[in-house]
């Protein structure tokens, strides 16, 4: 087939030609339209379904709303996680499904089940936004001369609106500010001396504020509409509302009330810079959507918001845009990319010394790179850092490599005459079409274990796997007919045979070699293995990871106070932190968030921070600076704070931990049961022990605190004795207390809430509270009377995984290997006591390395028999096949042992690149059996020498290129670079170990097998 192809190219090289033009096109085209990604969104298909009940405490949200959420959202359809956590008027229940299923099928089977959910009638769920925890693609503060609860109703009501419709958002989330509220401040003596309780004027608001519609009515030959308007229009109207007449004389709210504007009850705050309070938006992206295209719509429509939109004295001002993370990664990968493909360009004229010849084979490369993007675009799929960085333009031409450089040969031979340009370019190509479409179907089969990959690690690869298998399978065409059709065109009818004579030098040098080992096979073969077992003796030293960590260009750092803390108190230490942190030179902000916003999808107290800092280019960094030592002064100059834990991460990075184990931590210690307090006392002893294990850092207990409660108990006799029922105890504490609305304002398209508020000098004192009115307020009973009001402490979380609570035990890895921290801090826990009803299990990233290597380990060997398999088809012998098999470990061990040698760990990234290396180490072999197998069927007296000498040159330009187009990616620490790095030294280190072990080893070995089947 592959010589037919060539035949076809050099005959109708015109048409073919014409067809790469054609595809060229498609393939530019296909590129514009490409997503591009500075990381793949690795997270499994998730839901989160958010219940709300309004006032009540972490342990009555788990009970009432939690558990039963849990219940009937238990068996939906690929299902494979179900988690929660429950704090002060919240529950969040995160669901993760398996891969295949569309978003709206799974949000569809969620919200049927939700309606068989029996709650509290003030409990209420809503579905998260459609978007993935790595979809914070932007974010904003706005600023102006204005007061920040008038910032808040302006990102509320015209900038979120606004950046919602762009297409492929999915939510904005607005933070901090105050939110305008109207509050009737009611007086407790003003209530008293005119006899009303809290709870009628609470009906009274909501009764004194409605619209109605009366149909219509005809007089005459018009027809006129009937409106009932008795709704609040001005905030003084809420004054006016009646709550009851004594006397004949009415009593309104402003009676017992002073009308205020206020501000809704908040749980966290934002301070950026040196502001301790500012207003933040958060624009999440819709899942599956490109992120550069939503960037470009979305910055477009903040520019029309300032520029038209916003008064004049306020703006949006980016804090956070994923756009410089996206083109400073493409940066790297690109600038790795072009120095790579020079460096190959360069290689080839080293060894061809044509120019033409080499203007052939580097015409493959952008033409591979089309076909790659051609193939995502096909498939839908992303191209991303990763899969851009696993090129190597070297692999790609090396099938080019080999049918030019043969064509070469031949075309300064004395024949090339007799036979024509085209006569010998065919001849060319029927000798080597058929054993270069096997090697190059050979690499494409070396890459079958990376598509085995699942769940995260396969998102991360797959893309990457696909990339390289359509950028071979382009180079494999251009190899059997854009080669042969260029070549046609562009090289001479005879060609000077011009070799450097270093190139002439070395080829003698390796035949005389080649000689030497195969005279003393013997020897050679005893000493090869104990190479090959030093080796993987040094090379089982190696430490090992899922993937190096990623630099998105500045930190994420978490700091948990005491969970008694108050938010005022809390915003006090941020401003602290933050002022540390900007004296930090390479610090070019600060954001911090203190709890939750009021609509996110979130579980934070008040006692934890986050803080958002992004540094500044590396080229501005301080002499002699790297990342890990900038987090080192941080860690110094943080802990100076007393009483606050803190964790240092990346966004993307701690999001993506997080869908793993539902808790913030590299890897996490989950210890299950049903005792808190029996969970939390066995998760310190975890703490005690994990603590000296060396690598272990940020290690905590994660939000196990309790924090303080104001507890109103009912006394059942009490109310029993004075007719009251429960309702009327709990409904006057959710009044006073709670900050319910009892009715809304609308301000033109504005709507904001009216709510009961007591002085804030009575909220918290139990004396006051007991002197509150409960039912109607002439029958005189207080509070008091018939509950018991006392100061005490609750959960600030509790958090549940397959229906089992349990507390968590975080922590990151530094200085150390991940797989071997692991391992340590197993082996500390090994032999602790669980009491009876508890139990520990792990979670983490290392889930995720464990697997895809078992996924590796079982594909591996299948990959191997294929390549067995093809190599057989190829040669119809066993021989050639067995030699070219056995060379494989040395590439393999040499590329671990490289990887320690450059103090890389190993992790799946650098095991895809000792994958990707098979392929190229069986195309060497396959080229120098090939050309021994044509020196011993002419019957040449000096077989093993002059077939050694043809494959030398070829087998050494296709190993230079693939070798030196990597170099740049391996010797790269710019920003983007740490997926590439460990793949390309992989690649490197196992060509420097296996092309030796197939230049001197293969030709005697299988030299040998010959002569033993000929005397046969």
């Amino acid at each position: 087939m592959f010589q037919a192809l060539a035949r076809f190219a050099t005959a109708r090289w015109h048409l073919v030609l014409l067809a790469t033009l054609i595809l060229s096109i498609v393939g530019v085209q296909a590129f514009r339209s490409l997503p591009i990604e500075a990381f793949p969104d690795v997270t499994d298909p998730m839901v989160e379904v958010v219940g709300l009940y309004p006032g009540q405490s972490a342990e009555e949200v788990e009970k009432r709303v939690t558990v039963e959420l849990e219940r009937v959202l238990a068996g939906t359809p690929n299902l494979i996680d179900l988690r929660s956590v429950s704090v002060f008027g919240l529950s969040l229940v995160t669901l993760t499904f398996a891969e295949g299923t569309t978003d709206f099928q799974l949000r569809t089977h969620v919200a049927e089940r939700l309606r068989d959910a029996t709650l509290p009638d003030t409990a209420s769920t809503i579905m998260g936004p459609q978007a993935t925890p790595v979809g914070q693609i932007y974010r904003y503060t706005l600023r102006g001369n204005r007061s920040l609860r008038d910032l808040r109703s302006i990102n509320d009501f015209v900038v979120e609106r606004r950046l919602r419709a762009v297409q492929g958002v999915a939510d904005v989330w607005t933070f901090g500010g105050f939110q305008r509220q109207y509050q009737a401040r009611v007086d407790p003596t003003r209530l008293a001396a005119a006899g009303v309780s809290l709870q009628e004027v609470h009906e009274a608001l909501s009764r004194a504020n409605s619209n109605a519609g009366g149909g219509y009515v005809a007089a005459g030959d018009q027809e006129f509409v009937v409106r009932g308007l008795g709704a609040v229009r001005l905030p003084s109207d809420i004054g006016l509302a009646v709550v009851k007449e004594v006397d004949g004389v009415p009593i309104r709210v402003r009676d017992v009330a002073d009308i205020v504007e206020g501000s809704t009850p908040r749980r966290g705050s934002v301070g950026r810079g040196h502001e301790d309070e500012v207003v933040e938006g958060i624009v999440m992206l819709r899942r599956g959507e490109n992120p550069s295209v939503v960037l470009d719509a979305l910055r477009e429509r903040i520019t029309q918001l300032n520029a038209e939109v916003l008064p004049k004295d306020v703006r949006i001002d980016t804090f956070y845009d994923r756009t410089n993370l996206v083109d400073a990664t493409l940066s790297t990968v690109s600038k790795n990319m072009l120095e790579g493909a020079l460096l190959v360009v360069f290689i080839l004229y080293l060894f061809l010394r044509s120019a033409r010849g080499v203007l052939v084979i580097a015409t493959v490369i952008p033409l591979s790179l089309l076909s790659a993007f051609i193939g995502l675009r096909l498939l839908g799929l992303p191209a991303n850092l990763i899969s851009l960085g696993a090129i190597d333009f070297g692999i790609l031409v090396d099938g080019a490599v080999i049918v030019v450089e043969a064509t070469l040969h031949a075309l300064s031979a004395k024949d090339a005459i007799a036979d024509g340009k085209r006569g010998t370019i065919e001849k060319v190509a029927h000798t080597v079409a058929r054993p270069v479409g096997f090697a190059m179907i050979l690499i494409i089969t070396a890459l079958l274990p990376i598509f085995s990959l699942q769940r995260t690690e396969g998102r991360i690869f797959a893309p990457m796997a696909y990339t390289y298998a359509f950028a071979l399978l382009g180079a494999l065409i251009c190899a059997t007919m854009v080669v042969p059709a260029l070549e046609e065109l562009l090289l001479p009818e005879k060609v000077k045979h011009v070799e450097s004579r270093w190139l002439d030098w070395l080829r003698a040098r390796y035949q005389s070699i080649v000689g030497i080992v195969y005279r003393r096979r013997v020897f050679a073969f005893v000493i090869a293995p104990l190479v090959l077992a030093i080796g993987g003796f040094y090379a089982r030293g190696i430490g090992n990871e899922f993937l190096p960590e990623l630099n998105e260009g500045g930190f994420y750092i978490t700091a948990t106070f005491p969970s008694t803390i108050s938010l005022d108190q809390t915003k006090i230490h941020t401003h602290e932190i933050r002022e540390r942190i900007l004296q930090l030179p390479e610090a070019v902000d600060v954001l911090s968030h203190i709890g939750r916003p009021e609509a996110a999808t979130q579980a934070e107290g008040s006692f934890n921070a986050e803080f958002f800092v992004p540094l500044t280019q590396e080229s501005q960094w301080r002499p002699g600076m790297t990342r890990h030592e900038i987090e080192a002064e941080l860690r110094t100059t943080l802990s100076e704070i007393p009483g606050v834990q803190f964790n240092f991460s990346q966004p993307i990075t701690d999001r993506v931990f997080e869908t793993i184990s539902g808790i913030i931590g590299q890897v996490v210690v989950k210890v299950h049961g049903e005792d808190l307090e029996q969970m939390t006392r066995l998760a310190e002893v975890v703490v005690q022990r994990l603590g000296p294990v060396r690598g272990v850092a940020d290690l905590a207990l994660y939000q196990a605190g309790d924090i303080p409660q104001l507890q109103v108990e009912v006394d059942r006799e009490a109310i029993a004795r004075r007719g009251l029922a429960i309702e009327d105890v709990q409904r006057t504490v959710q009044v006073a207390l709670g900050s319910e609305p009892a009715t809304e304002v609308w301000e033109g398209e504005r709507r904001y809430g009216v709510a009961i508020k007591l002085p804030d000098s009575l909220r918290g004192s139990p004396d006051e509270l007991a002197g509150l009115l409960v039912g109607a307020a002439d029958r005189k009973i207080t509070l008091g009377e018939v509950s018991k009001i006392r100061q005490t402490t609750g959960r600030t979380s509790i958090w549940r995984e397959d229906f089992s609570r349990f507390v968590a035990v975080k922590f990151n890895v530094r200085g150390r290997d991940l797989g071997g921290t692991v391992e340590d801090a197993k082996r500390a826990l090994a032999g602790m006591q669980a009491p009876e009803g508890t139990y520990v299990t792990w979670s983490g990233e290392f889930q995720n390395q464990a697997r895809a290597m078992r996924r590796l380990s079982f594909a591996l060997p299948i990959a191997l028999v294929a390549i067995f398999g093809i190599l057989y088809l190829n040669f119809r012998r066993l021989s050639p096949v067995l030699v070219i098999m056995a060379t494989l470990p040395f590439g393999v061990i040499g590329s671990v042992a490289g990887l320690r040698l450059m103090g890389e760990n190993f992790s799946v990234s650098s095991a895809v690149g000792c994958i990707a290396l098979l392929g190229q180490l069986v195309l060497a072999g396959i080229v120098l059996c090939t050309r021994i197998d044509e020196h011993h069927a002419a019957g040449a007296p000096d077989t093993l020498a002059g077939g050694v000498g043809i494959a030398f040159r070829p087998v050494m330009l296709t190993s230079s290129i693939a070798l030196f187009g990597l170099v740049p990616a391996a010797l790269s620490h710019a920003m983007g670079s740490e997926t590439q790095r460990p793949f390309a030294i992989a690649i490197i280190a196992g060509l420097v170990a296996g092309v030796p072990a197939v230049l001197f080893l293969l030709p005697g070995a299988y030299f040998s097998l010959l002569q033993r089947f000929a005397r046969r």
